[in-house]
């Protein structure tokens, strides 16, 4: 049977999914829907250098296998980098939007016609021919035999307390571009709300230039941790057998799961200690000045094992049992996004250097009040306190589109009242009224219903392999989810 994919989203899971399924054989046609040019998306759109990718060279590629392309690309386009490095993002924009002009011409090379219809995509139909009709915000239609799902995170998240101030000139609903806040007064006092990896963000680009004042927030006021490489494995540190002897419904798990890391990170650096987040203001920017130290010094011995605990952790917990799995990651998810996230130790010395001159400080806790005043912001703090700032920015990450299911269609966005479908092992996705599941699969940020762990370029490019695999398989007599590889 002769395919036509239809591909939505256009961003770098959209292109490691075009690199997938490009040159699999008797597709007649590949479209790809998405609203603005395809390669960049919200996490490589950047054009600021001085905005690093928090995931080093390795492991930043389109083809999770192998010797990193991401690596071969830069090499020949002249950038003396290694595995370990940490470059500008924009180089990952410029490395997507190439590749996908490549695996386009490879598609063509083989008969198959690759288009981009530029428009965002609302819903997906199932026909009764068991083909799908991708439903476009223009009241246009494209039609396929398969459905790629791969529209990332795109939408900012506004907290309560400012989503009434949408469209405000003051408030800047995120961190990018970036030019945008190279352009406050240079004396701008800036209340950012967030401390994760937007907020580093912000923060470099508002603390670079002038006598600008910013203040980090959030609830946690931890921010993440600091190394110098995000490398795969050449010898894995923990087997199958020490992941499924973890069981997340005991009253031990939380020891077994600390005892077992610690042992994996000790076999390489034996006088390693465990893991801990500390919180608060003055607490966080100390902490990040002594870890910025050791990592200076070569001492972070977590960091070797964390790309691996990340492929086990999507590989495990979908097996867990809901509950548990839900409770583990809740109990454990300040530690995790600090280790998982980590930001580079160049990121890490520039924050120092701006806070010990007064330019930045992480607030010790969050505000109980955020008051629109005629000149701004006014914040009351919950030790009585208040301040004024002139701007606001929110780096409180961004919301995924999401498939829910209505009236007999997928409908695609960020909120629904319908139930979502069921995302099985291999991404398929499967109806509440179906027993059979759909040609329609979900890859990157969109799977997180069913991976913990998404916004990582390499977890995209395996859930690409994934469904590479079973796009590739001929269609005939298929009755069961074909999954050939479904470790992710």
């Amino acid at each position: 049977m002769t395919k036509r994919i239809v591909i939505i989203g256009g961003g770098a899971t959209a292109v490691s999914a075009l690199a997938h399924v490009a040159g699999a054989p008797g597709i007649e046609r590949i479209t790809l829907v998405a609203p603005g040019p395809i390669g960049f998306g919200t996490a490589f759109g950047t054009t600021d250098p001085t905005l690093l990718c928090n995931t080093s060279v390795d492991v930043t590629s389109l083809l999770a296998e192998g010797r990193s392309d991401f690596l071969g690309y830069l090499a020949a386009h002249g950038h003396p980098v290694h595995r370990d490095d940490f470059v500008p993002r924009y180089l990952v924009g410029q490395y997507c939007r190439t590749r996908y002009g490549q695996y386009r011409d490879r598609a063509l090379a083989r008969g198959t016609k690759v288009t981009h219809i530029r428009e965002r995509a609302v819903a997906v139909h199932r026909l009764d021919d068991d083909t799908y009709q991708v439903e476009l915000a223009d009241g246009a239609t494209v039609t396929g035999t398969d459905v790629l799902f791969c529209a990332g995170a795109e939408e900012p998240r506004l907290p309560a307390e400012v989503s009434a101030h949408r469209g405000d000139p003051r408030l800047h609903e995120s961190p990018y571009p970036a030019s945008r806040l190279r352009r406050l007064p240079h004396d701008a006092r800036v209340l950012v709300l967030g401390t994760k990896l937007s907020a580093i963000d912000a923060a470099l680009v508002l603390s670079q230039e002038g006598r600008r004042h910013t203040v980090l927030t959030s609830p946690s006021s931890t921010l993440p941790a600091v190394r110098t490489r995000l490398r795969r494995s050449a010898e894995p540190a923990l087997g199958p057998g020490d992941w499924s002897a973890l069981d997340p419904d005991s009253a031990s798990f939380d020891h077994s799961l600390t005892r077992m890391l610690l042992r994996a990170v000790r076999r390489g650096h034996p006088s390693a200690r465990a893991l801990r987040a500390r919180t608060g203001g003055p607490a966080a920017t100390r902490q990040l000045d002594e870890e910025a130290r050791l990592a200076d010094e070569g001492r972070i011995p977590w960091q070797d094992i964390v790309a691996e605990v990340i492929d086990a952790l999507n590989e495990q917990i979908p097996r867990w049992r809901p509950g548990a799995a839900a409770g583990a990651l809740a109990r454990h998810h300040t530690l995790m996004s600090r280790y998982i996230s980590a930001i580079p130790l160049r990121n890490a010395k520039l924050l120092v250097a701006h806070a010990t001159a007064g330019r930045l400080r992480v607030a010790p806790r969050y505000p109980q009040e955020i008051r629109r005043t005629g000149s701004g912001w006014r914040v009351r703090w919950p030790d009585g306190s208040a301040e004024s700032f002139d701007h606001l920015v929110v780096a409180a990450g961004y919301r995924a589109r999401r498939l829910t299911c209505a009236a007999g269609r997928l409908r695609i966005g960020h909120d629904g009242d319908g139930p979502q479908p069921e995302l099985l092992p291999d991404l398929r996705v499967r109806l509440p009224d179906r027993a059979e599941p759909e040609r329609v699969w979900v890859l990157g940020s969109a799977a997180g219903a069913r991976h913990p762990i998404v916004n990582y370029l390499r977890a995209a490019a395996q859930h690409a392999a994934v469904v590479g695999a079973q796009i590739a398989r001929p269609r005939t007599g298929e009755v069961t989810p074909y999954a050939e590889r479904t470790t992710l």
